[in-house]
């Protein structure tokens, strides 16, 4: 009887060890230092934690950086896929699963540094500037909400930090990221890293997570979930923070 136990035991241990890996694919978008492209390679602190949360967990893992509007839109049209870094609001809660928080900060709005013509004290006096967002951005609807609107007191840029050049000529006077974010916009477009200064922090948006497929199997979005915060107990995010601050 242990006999033919054993070799039960032994032909189950071989056919979960023939199994193929999970394949799942992660969108995400130019956002520096958290997701970017590097000799061709998609690095960034959030990139390392994923490819870290997927070897651990034994995942097959691709990620692709893409513009925005289209990470976000493929990961709602695949079953096993997943966009970050994305803000968890209220109005995206029912639309994704949730793992996570990943690395995010603060966001704030930043005016040039120096430029004490363009200072509101809160985000009703902002109106009265020109505030530049990236299309589709959580912060998008989130500037709209509040009143802001296209051709009046706000623009469109395709990505977060294209909108910078035109910061420094004085053409737009607010934009919006995080300190974290925006010194590493300004290093990849060769500018002062304290070319921008923060005047108003927006405290009321989510923080970042990997948003997965509705329809992504919930079994396995839980397990990513614990081994995320495994990760987070174990320091992984704060290691991967420090590591690329100097980046």
């Amino acid at each position: 009887m242990r006999v033919v136990l054993f070799c039960w035991l032994l032909l189950i241990k071989s056919v979960y060890a023939s199994e193929e890996p999970i394949s799942i694919t992660l969108y995400t978008e130019h956002m520096p230092p958290y997701s970017y492209l590097e000799d061709g390679q998609v690095s960034g602190i959030n990139v390392e934690l994923m490819q870290q949360l997927c070897q651990r967990q034994k995942l097959d893992c691709q990620i692709t950086l893409l513009p925005w509007p289209r990470a976000y839109e493929n990961a709602q049209r695949h079953q096993m896929s997943g966009v970050f870094s994305t803000s968890r609001s209220a109005a995206r809660e029912s639309m994704f699963q949730w793992v996570g928080p990943i690395a995010s900060d603060w966001g704030y709005l930043f005016r040039l540094k120096g430029r004490h013509d363009v200072n509101p004290g809160n985000l009703e006096e902002a109106k009265n500037y020109k505030l530049a967002i990236a299309r589709g951005d959580v912060y998008e609807n989130y500037f709209l909400n509040l009143g802001f609107e296209y051709g009046l007191n706000m623009l469109d840029f395709a990505t977060k930090s294209e909108p910078l050049r035109l910061l420094m000529a004085h053409r737009i006077d607010l934009v919006v990221g995080s300190k974290r974010s925006l010194r590493s916009w300004l290093r990849e477009q060769q500018l002062p890293e304290d070319s921008a200064e923060p005047i108003i922090i927006l405290q009321d948006v989510g923080d970042n997570y990997l948003a997965l497929n509705r329809a992504f199997p919930p079994e396995l979005a839980e397990r990513m979930q614990q081994e995320l915060e495994l990760m987070q107990q174990q320091g992984v995010i704060d290691l991967l923070i420090a590591q690329y601050a100097g980046q």
